[in-house]
């Protein structure tokens, strides 16, 4: 991020990437990673006034073996089936609300719902490799956000989970299509 003022700062997608990319090469890089976060949607206005919408889903903007990092767009009305991403997740919101629900996978096997977490603007979430989350835009209005991952996110094996039974299945486009679901 550039400061152009005492009190103005204007947001850089490129620099962002850059910054993400030294996080992830640190040591403590989960750590690092969270502090980027923090300073980054300190001022949700200086990235929603800086990035187009890029269309609707998930935008890669970058990704190797060590990060990736992805424009995230969730549409109003419509439930993400529930998804792990084997490796840390570091969430941010800048425009719209985001809802995250959290589940465990119980010792049956099942599904089970943690909390939520409601994000708005200026807003972030860590999650850890095993966490399980689904997530929904609320309003009319789809949100917003920028995404970092402690790996190649497009590349590792993971899983969906069915929201009703809890059963996993692979991560596969025609998976995901199946369990997207309209919000009751």
């Amino acid at each position: 991020m550039t400061h152009t003022g005492e009190h103005s700062v204007t947001f850089s997608l490129d620099e962002f990437v850059r910054e993400a990319r030294s996080a992830a090469a640190q040591e403590h890089s989960v750590s690092a990673v969270n502090r980027l976060m923090a300073r980054t949607f300190a001022d949700p206005g200086a990235i929603s006034a800086a990035v187009q919408p890029m269309g609707s889903g998930d935008e890669p903007l970058f990704e190797d073996e060590q990060v990736s990092v992805y424009w995230v767009s969730f549409a109003p009305q419509e439930l993400v089936p529930p998804h792990n991403h084997k490796m840390p997740a570091f969430l941010g919101v800048y425009q719209g609300i985001e809802v995250n629900r959290l589940y465990r996978r119980s010792n049956s096997g099942s599904l089970e719902a943690i909390k939520e977490k409601r994000m708005q603007p200026g807003d972030t979430l860590s999650l850890g490799g095993e966490g399980i989350h689904s997530v929904y835009a609320e309003g009319d209005a789809p949100s917003l956000g920028l995404h970092i991952y402690l790996g190649p996110l497009s590349t590792i094996e993971r899983e969906l989970f069915d929201s009703e039974t809890g059963e996993a299945m692979p991560f596969t486009t025609e998976n995901y299509q199946n369990l997207l679901r309209p919000l009751e």
